[in-house]
């Protein structure tokens, strides 16, 4: 053992050498540590005997048996705990089988990702108890919370001048520092109100947040550096509904704010001494902005879901309720351009990257469009497509690289896609999907997915990843890459309709994190571009703050604060009414 002494202890203390050789499942560790490189059996062969090596080959062939059977255990382990999961029970389950058949042909739905197995320890990324395998529990911390893999050889490389100039590069630094500080606890009611919370965004800098009631008719902003003080009370004009969307301008001046109408709204946000109070044309201009360029078309059949402003504040773009994609010129005022994308309804937009070049769509009729738009000429056709979900599209959301982007859907999934990877529009088989039988006739607004519980895949799939956990349903849920700057893009974040919020891993596609506080659907979340602050937004009518566990409130004299607890966030108090 005096190899295995020298190699794997080698930065540790006397006495805590003789507490790690001492232990008894040092095989069990060495195993998992050398998985990768090799085998455990030949790492300690070199300082052990020939009685060591017979009584290792006897306890080998006993493992064998034993993991054997803890695959079985496991795989019904997994089925047990997907099926508590999803509130699902033996009964419910033979209702739904008998309603889809072709359901008994898929395999049932699994909270773990295969490919965590690989990767379970080349990623930061551990499941909760509850998430994780029975044979993987050991090595998560001892209250099942998130662990950190991989620290102690990224110091070994540190101390032995193998890192980046000696110390730890940015993406390393984000690597350590994600996990201990990941929004875990809701420590703050930002606001209140009796009226479903559709939209919730923090601005480009961090400074501002965005917030839009449906009931109270109001688009708020609150200022963020300055203890959320609400900085611009905007009462909406010619709202119908609600309000779909909000934008900030990318110089954070003007705010952008939609409804179920051809008409966009621009407020001029000023500075944080003007008056909060913004009503149309009494104390404030709500400037107009007409989206459409037919004139038969009224309020009765068109909604804007979704708008996105350009890099560069030139243009903004904007999927409606006619299947098409609208792009408006800021600065002449008018529609430059109307690309009729899809065969129904465009619920989500977005820019691949920092330029105006690549626009991406995603519509009900379950593709993802991508459009060049130097190659657009007057029979619009798209650069590729993205195949692989089975419903509609509610959110997208770029990696800003100009590569990655994901996708929420109504099939409680969301999906990781590479803009290298397109597929061609001619090689799209429409019916594919239908005869394989993957889709289904339902209205997410108030019925359960068909085939909830059930992994269902597209015969032309795509998509790099796809990742399981969350329901979307009644409303369009949106989903978000973590931010660069303290996670480096590492999580996936999602809001719900069970009133949670759930973060994935974007390598192994488990689940990190479930954030429970709302008792009604979660709509939209957002994570602080440069803080360890994510807020929810809720049709419970509450808008919360999440910080980590490390953050303490300090008094004047440097105590510790003990935090208040937040009220009960309530139901949706409109229910009945909508």
């Amino acid at each position: 053992m005096g190899w295995t002494r020298l190699h794997l202890t080698g930065d540790l203390t006397e006495q805590e050498q003789e507490v790690f050789l001492d232990d008894a499942r040092v095989r069990a560790v060495v195993s998992q540590l050398v998985h990768h490189s090799g085998s455990a059996d030949s790492v300690l062969d070199e300082g052990s005997s020939d009685e060591e090596d017979e009584e290792d080959d006897d306890e080998d062939e006993d493992e064998d048996e034993d993991e054997d059977d803890d695959d079985d255990e496991d795989e019904r382990d997994i089925r047990r705990r997907t099926f508590a999961f999803f509130g699902f029970g033996e009964p419910t389950v033979r209702k739904q089988l008998a309603k889809h058949p072709r359901l008994s042909e898929c395999q049932p739905e699994q909270l773990l990702h295969s490919a965590a197995q690989l990767l379970n320890l080349s990623s930061a990324a551990v499941n909760g108890k509850d998430c994780l395998s029975m044979a993987d529990r050991r090595y998560s911390s001892s209250k099942g919370r998130p662990a950190i893999m991989n620290a102690v050889h990224m110091l070994k490389r540190r101390e032995s001048h193998l890192g980046c100039m000696g110390g730890f590069s940015a993406a390393q630094c984000c690597h350590l520092g994600s996990f201990q500080y990941l929004p875990s606890r809701a420590t703050r009611m930002v606001d209140r109100m009796q009226s479903r919370v559709y939209i919730g965004n923090f601005s480009a800098q961090g400074n501002v947040f965005v917030a839009g009631f449906q009931h109270e008719r109001r688009v708020r902003l609150y200022d963020v550096d300055n203890n959320w003080r609400l900085r611009k009370d905007v009462e909406a004009r010619n709202l119908r509904w609600t309000i779909t969307d909000t934008c900030i301008s990318p110089d954070q001046k003007f705010l952008l704010y939609s409804s179920i109408s051809p008409i966009v709204h621009l407020v001029n946000l000023g500075s944080t001494s003007d008056e909060v109070e913004s009503v149309a044309n009494v104390t404030d201009i709500h400037e107009a902005m007409f989206f459409h360029v037919e004139e038969e078309v009224t309020r009765s059949n068109f909604g804007i879901w979704s708008l996105r402003w350009s890099p560069d504040g030139k243009e903004i773009i904007a999927g409606t309720g006619d299947s098409s994609l609208y792009i408006y010129d800021v600065e002449s005022q008018r529609t430059s351009m109307r690309i009729q994308a899809h065969k129904d309804d465009v619920n989500a937009v977005c820019f691949a990257e920092d330029s105006p070049n690549i626009i991406v769509t995603g519509s009900d009729d379950h593709l993802i469009k991508v459009w060049d738009r130097r190659t657009l000429g007057r029979n619009p056709k798209p650069a590729g497509l993205f195949v692989g979900h089975t419903d509609g599209m509610t959110h997208l959301d770029p990696k800003g690289d100009g590569r990655y982007l994901i996708s929420n859907c109504k099939d409680h999934t969301v999906k990781l896609w590479d803009l290298r990877s397109m597929m061609a529009p001619g090689a799209y088989n429409p019916t594919a999907a239908k005869e394989a039988g993957c889709e289904f006739a339902w209205d997410y607004r108030w019925e359960q997915y068909p085939a909830r519980n059930h992994m269902i895949k597209h015969p032309q799939d795509n998509s790099l990843m796809t990742y399981r956990g969350h329901k979307v349903l009644t409303t369009l849920i949106r989903a978000y890459f973590s931010p660069l700057h303290t996670t480096a893009q590492r999580f996936i974040y999602a809001g719900s309709a069970d009133g949670s919020v759930y973060m994935y891993d974007v390598v192994t596609g488990s689940i990190v994190q479930k954030l429970e506080y709302h008792r009604e659907v979660v709509r939209d979340c957002h994570w602080h571009p440069d803080q360890p602050i994510l807020v929810t937004t809720s049709f419970d009518g509450s808008v919360v703050k999440w910080d980590t566990r490390h953050t303490e409130a300090e008094g004047q004299e440097g105590r510790p604060v003990r935090r208040a607890r937040l009220p009960d966030p309530g139901a949706d108090q409109l229910d009945s009414y909508y």
